[in-house]
């Protein structure tokens, strides 16, 4: 009978082991950049805003990004809180629009208008420009076969992926008032196979419009 709690006590350390423990709770310091839930509620603390709404409306638009900034509210204070800052694309008439948002509050503390030469291309805009190049007929047939395997990259080439069909984006502006860049939002494209480049500034995809360019002509 001795060795019954002995038994019972080998039999409840595996059970005990078994429990899962309670991940830890991770605080946010002051000046931390926004969790992916305050980025979210920054966008759409922006977008309830009666003026923002009114801008949105007005045509496609892209949220460029929701991220932390430290604003100095007053003169000689130091930064504090937690504020989102929200900026807002439009297409149709190249125009941005950059909002404040105090995340604590939950308000729209200070609205600015962004030229659109300003507001930065996004990941996903070279994502869009991409698919729409290589729909385009000229395209596949300025990169031959492998047309079909080139994938937009974000990062720098790696050892294992440096010879990968790789294709990158820059924002292009245009040079003359007949350019559709001028007043459109363009993207000339970068096709990259085996550690070079190909196709050298030949394809640039109007966001604005949708439309592929190769060789500065419409196609």
């Amino acid at each position: 009978m001795r060795s019954l709690p002995i038994a019972l006590l080998t039999i409840a350390l595996p059970l005990l082991a078994q429990q899962p423990r309670e991940a830890p709770v991770m605080r946010v310091l002051p000046l931390d950049p926004l969790t992916p839930a305050e980025r979210a509620a920054g966008e759409e603390i922006a977008r309830g805003n009666e003026r923002v709404r009114e801008f949105l409306a007005k045509g496609r638009t892209r949220t460029i990004y929701s991220e932390f900034i430290a604003p100095k509210l007053n003169r000689g204070d130091e930064p504090s809180g937690r504020y989102a800052d929200v900026l807002f694309y439009r297409y149709e008439d190249d125009a941005g629009l950059r909002v404040l948002v105090d995340l604590a509050a939950h308000a729209v503390v200070d609205i600015a208008p962004v030229a659109g030469r300003s507001v930065p291309l996004t990941a996903a805009e070279v994502e869009e420009a991409a698919r729409l190049a290589l729909a385009n007929a000229d395209v596949v047939r300025l990169l031959g076969p492998e047309a079909g395997s080139f994938r937009p990259a974000f990062a720098p080439a790696t050892r294992e992926t440096i010879n990968d069909n790789r294709i990158e984006g820059l924002r292009t502006l245009g040079g003359s008032p007949d350019d559709p860049c001028t007043r459109d939002r363009c993207v000339v494209l970068f096709f990259r196979t085996h550690n070079r480049y190909i196709a050298m500034n030949r394809v640039v995809v109007d966001l604005t419009a949708q439309r592929t360019l190769v060789n500065g002509r419409n196609r």
